[in-house]
């Protein structure tokens, strides 16, 4: 009878110490309440004395007789004094045994503890060989998960299975470094992602239909972007790879150079000033073959005006889309700059030929009255072209500026013919006058 009265009240008690205090009306009785105090050390006349920091407050065991008759005790709670006792208060903290181990304490500061007297955290796990906090779900068959905190300082989530411990699968782990690894125990930086098929990692809009977006890395070594649909994996578009040789694909998976843009239509390169009425810059590859440098507007493809363009045979056409293959009578296929509206340089130096010939003992020097004959008859100096001729192909600067230089090296040789018939005149003159005076005397 004894057994069943103490069995009833440590069920009570057990359910009054972990129920949420509710409204009194959840209760039977005018004072739900019940009370469990130490004697605090009362004398023969029954005056108490206060608590004292260390004391306990109370201790529930719950025991049974076994076969040889002793009493011994399966589980028990206390409460003692943790702190200062004061004139109005003091803290007392709460610890649940099982057996003779103590598994779960509750401190005065609101920290709960699992196998620690002494949680230092709201909530804390410890176990010298398996802290694990675990996620059973309980119908047969069903996944399970645990938290688990390794010899090595690692904190790891495994699970995957109906089952516990190591056989489970490791997915994540945080180590001590503070490195994250998915898919790997052993994560080499801050952030690592390991699986032997798929390591990917995806950026996800829930909405039904919004575009999604995975970072992928392939068999080949190659870092892929991929997205565009609502989808995952191969149902997405290549949008961007890195090689494994360092080189980067926009639009396309095999990128032959460092950067590679690629697309069917117009591969393009933007530099966009964001502030609006700003001017805006592309370069753009054509279906023609063509390279064109646009811009001048805040505008976009066709709305920006043509300021140059490099040909597929490698000729650059600066404020105009003209690359002439002639002019006129004059050959150009070989010009490979043309730019319209002038040229303003500080200098221009032109590898060509030049005209020291004409001071060879070989060369053969026109006469004057040659010279005047062809000027009557042509308008011109021999070897330069005609008024027609300029206005029709130009000017070939190197050629002219030879031709040039040729007249001026041949004039210099008639003044010094010119000299030296002077110098004999004179000397000749000089003899005759001295043989005028001569007979004059």
């Amino acid at each position: 009878m004894k057994n069943n009265a103490f069995t009833s009240l440590a069920l009570l008690v057990c359910l009054t110490l972990t129920a949420t205090l509710l409204q009194a009306q959840n209760y039977s009785g005018p004072k739900p309440i019940q009370d469990f105090h130490r004697h605090n050390g009362y004398d023969p006349i029954y005056t108490f004395g206060p608590v004292n920091a260390g004391d306990t407050l109370a201790w529930i065991r719950f025991k049974g007789r076994v076969t040889d008759g002793i009493w011994h005790t399966g589980s028990n709670i206390m409460s003692w004094i943790t702190g200062p006792v004061t004139n109005n208060s003091f803290p007392a903290n709460l610890v649940f045994r099982t057996g003779d181990r103590m598994r779960m304490t509750i401190r005065d500061n609101g920290n709960v503890g699992v196998n620690t007297f002494l949680p230092e955290q709201l909530f804390t796990v410890s176990h010298p060989d398996l802290p694990v906090i675990r996620f059973d779900r309980s119908n047969g068959g069903e996944r399970d998960f645990e938290l688990f905190g390794g010899t090595n300082g690692n904190l790891f989530f495994r699970g995957g299975s109906d089952n516990t411990g190591p056989a489970l699968s490791n997915f994540m782990v945080l180590t001590f470094q503070g490195r994250l690894g998915i898919g790997t125990d052993f994560p080499d930086q801050l952030l690592t992602v390991s699986n032997a098929t798929t390591p990917v990692i995806r950026l996800d809009r829930s909405g039904a239909g919004e575009r999604d977006y995975e970072l992928f890395g392939g068999a080949n070594g190659n870092l892929f972007f991929r997205g565009g649909a609502d989808n995952t994996g191969a149902g997405l578009t290549n949008r961007m790879v890195l090689t494994h040789e360092g080189r980067l694909g926009l639009g396309t998976d095999e990128p032959d150079r460092l950067l590679t843009l690629s697309n069917t239509t117009t591969p393009a390169m933007r530099f966009d000033r964001s502030s609006g009425s700003e001017f805006d810059m592309e370069l753009s590859l054509e279906t023609d073959g063509n390279l064109m440098f646009r811009g001048g507007a805040d505008d976009t493809g066709a709305g920006l005006l043509d300021l140059m363009m490099l040909t597929g045979e490698g000729k650059l056409a600066i404020g105009t889309l003209s690359t002439p293959a002639s002019l006129g009578a004059s050959d150009l296929s070989t010009y490979t700059i043309f730019a319209a509206g002038g040229i303003l340089t500080e200098e221009v130096r032109v590898r060509t030929g030049w005209a020291d010939y004409v001071f060879n003992k070989d060369h053969n020097l026109v006469s004057l009255p040659a010279v005047e004959e062809h000027i009557l008859e042509n308008g011109r100096l021999p070897g330069m072209p005609a008024t027609s001729e300029v206005e029709a192909n130009g000017l070939e600067l190197g050629d002219m500026t030879v031709r040039q230089q040729e007249k001026i090296e041949e004039l210099f040789l008639y003044m010094i013919e010119m000299d030296k018939e002077m110098k004999a005149l004179k000397k000749e003159n000089e003899a005759l006058k001295a043989r005028v005076e001569k007979l004059e005397r």
